[in-house]
C-alpha cells in the first residue's frame, strides 16, 4: 500500500508543479479566463493531497482515501487537457480583448477562455465543475475559493489553430458566441404551426412505405432536431448582425476548406439552406450590403462564393443519399424540415436583430457602416496602412472589429495593389503571401486600434 500511495503522491506533485507553470504563462491579452480555470483544477489536487495526509491520522481507511486520491488526481488530469491551446503561443494575442468586448455587449457574464486546436473546428462548449466539487469529501480551501471566483457555467471557445487560423475567418466566433445567448432570442413562430404540422405528415408518408410508424420517439426526435436546427440560425443570425458580410465569408470560407458537405444532420440544417438565408439577408433594405459590395466589384461572389460547398438535391435524391449514413427516420427528418426553416429563417433573424439592438445599437454593423469602412479605410489597406482609426467629428476614434473584419474581407477577396497601373488581380503564385501579409497587416489594426481605445479611456 505504501508503494501505491508514495506513486500517486508523486504524480499529485509534478501535476501541481505543472499547473504552477501554466498558472505563470502568458495567455492572450492577458485573459484571467484560462488562470481561473487553472486554479480549479489546483483545488482539486490539493484536495487530493489532503486525502493522502488524511492517511496519517485515519490509517483504517487508507485504501479508501488513496483510492479517492487517485480518483481526483485523475479527473484533474483529465481536466487539464481542456485548456490545451489556450496559450500566447496559439491564439493570437491581438484578438482577445475584442472579443471579450463582444462577450460583455452580449450581456455574457459567465468566465469564458478561447483556445485553438489543431483541427478545422469552431466551437462553444460549456464547463461546469460545481456538482463535482460539491460531491467530493472535505474539499479544499483552495477548490471553494476558486469555484466562488468562477461565474458557472464556464465557456470555451475553441478556434482552429494557425493553418485556418487567419483574422478573418475568425468572424465565426460572433456565430458561436450567439449560441451563448440563443435562449434569450425568441422568435414568435406560432404562425408556422400548421406548417409543422404538416412537415409531420410529410415525414410520416416517407416513412411508412419503409415499414416504419411515426410515433412518440419520432416526434421527439423530429422536435430535438427542430430545436437544434433554430439554434444554428439563432447562432448564424447573431454573426450576421455583429459583423455583416464577414460573417458570410468566414463561415463559408470555413466550409469550403473542412466542410465540402451538405451539412445537415440532427445538429445542423444544410449548408446551402444557411447560405440562403444569409445571401437574403445580404440583399435586404434599400441601402443593402450587397449593393455596397457591389461597388467593389463583389457582386458575384455572394452568389457564386464557396463552390464546393454543394447544393442540396431534390427531396427523394437527397433521402436517398443520406439514409444508410444518417438512419432513415433521421434522414425523413431532415429531408422535410428543409421546407419548414427556409419559411421560418427571416423569422429567426429578425428576433435576433430586436434582441441585439435592445442590448446596444452600436452590436449592429449596418450596410451604411459597410460604406462609410469601405471609403475610410480599403484604398489605405491596398498601400499597407492598417484600418487603426478614423476621424468623428473632429475627433480621433478607433475602429471596431467589425470594421477590420469587413474591410479585411474586400481586401482579401479582391486582392490588387492600389496604384494606377495595377487593376489586375494578383497572380495566383503571390497570392499566399499577399494573403499572409494582409493577416499580419489586420492583427496589427486590432492590436493598435485596442491601444487607441486605451489612450481614449484613460486621458
Amino acid at each position: 500500500m505504501s508503494i501505491a500511495r508514495n506513486a500517486c503522491s508523486f504524480f499529485l506533485s509534478r501535476l501541481r508543479g505543472e499547473l504552477s507553470r501554466l498558472i505563470e504563462s502568458t495567455y492572450p491579452g492577458y485573459h484571467p479566463g484560462p488562470k481561473i480555470w487553472l486554479d480549479v483544477i489546483v483545488g482539486l489536487v490539493e484536495t487530493a493531497q489532503g486525502y493522502l495526509q488524511a492517511i496519517e491520522t485515519n490509517p483504517a481507511d487508507e485504501k479508501k482515501l488513496l483510492l479517492d486520491a487517485e480518483v481526483l488526481g485523475d479527473q484533474a488530469y483529465s481536466l487539464l487537457s481542456l485548456i490545451s491551446g489556450a496559450d500566447a503561443s496559439q491564439i493570437p494575442h491581438q484578438i482577445v480583448d475584442p472579443f471579450q468586448r463582444w462577450v460583455a455587449a452580449l450581456k455574457i457574464n459567465n468566465t469564458i477562455f478561447f483556445r485553438a486546436e489543431h483541427a478545422s473546428n469552431y466551437e462553444l462548449a460549456t464547463i461546469d465543475c460545481r456538482a463535482m466539487a460539491q460531491n467530493l469529501n472535505s474539499p479544499s480551501a483552495g477548490l471553494l475559493k476558486a469555484i466562488g471566483a468562477a461565474n458557472w457555467p464556464m465557456l470555451r471557445v475553441t478556434v482552429p489553430s494557425q493553418a485556418m487560423g487567419m483574422l478573418p475567418h475568425f468572424a465565426v466566433v460572433a456565430h458561436e458566441l450567439g449560441h451563448a445567448i440563443q435562449d434569450h432570442i425568441t422568435p414568435d413562430l406560432s404562425s408556422f404551426q400548421p406548417q409543422f404540422l404538416d412537415c409531420i405528415k410529410r415525414v410520416t408518408s416517407r416513412l411508412a412505405p419503409l415499414g416504419h410508424k411515426y410515433g412518440l420517439q419520432e416526434n421527439i426526435l423530429i422536435r430535438e432536431t427542430l430545436q437544434n436546427w433554430l439554434n444554428e440560425f439563432k447562432a448564424d443570425a447573431v454573426g450576421h448582425v455583429l459583423v455583416g458580410p464577414a460573417f458570410f465569408f468566414a463561415l463559408f470560407g470555413f466550409l469550403e476548406l473542412a466542410g465540402r458537405s451538405y451539412g445537415l444532420g440532427k445538429t445542423h440544417p444544410p449548408s446551402d439552406l444557411r447560405r440562403k438565408q444569409l445571401v437574403r439577408e445580404l440583399n435586404s433594405g434599400t441601402q443593402s450590403f450587397q449593393s455596397v459590395m457591389q461597388g467593389c466589384a463583389l457582386t458575384p461572389l455572394v452568389t457564386d462564393y464557396a463552390p464546393n460547398v454543394p447544393n442540396c438535391p431534390a427531396k427523394d435524391t437527397l433521402f436517398s443519399e443520406i439514409r444508410k449514413s444518417h438512419g432513415e427516420i433521421q434522414a425523413a427528418i431532415c429531408v422535410e424540415l428543409i421546407e419548414l426553416f427556409d419559411a421560418m429563417a427571416p423569422t429567426v433573424f429578425s428576433a435576433a436583430r430586436d434582441y441585439l439592438k435592445g442590448l446596444s445599437p452600436d452590436l449592429v454593423y449596418t450596410p451604411a457602416q459597410l460604406s462609410t469602412d469601405v471609403q475610410l479605410h480599403l484604398k489605405p489597406l491596398r498601400k499597407l496602412i492598417p484600418p487603426i482609426e478614423f476621424q468623428h467629428t473632429g475627433n480621433w476614434k478607433p475602429t471596431s472589429l467589425a470594421t477590420i473584419l469587413n474591410v479585411g474581407w474586400i481586401a482579401l477577396l479582391d486582392l490588387r495593389d492600389e496604384d494606377p497601373g495595377a487593376t489586375a488581380v494578383v497572380p495566383a503564385s503571390e497570392t499566399a503571401a499577399k494573403m499572409e501579409q494582409l493577416h499580419e497587416l489586420l492583427l496589427k489594426a486590432v492590436e493598435l486600434s485596442e491601444a487607441r481605445r486605451l489612450w481614449e479611456e484613460h486621458k
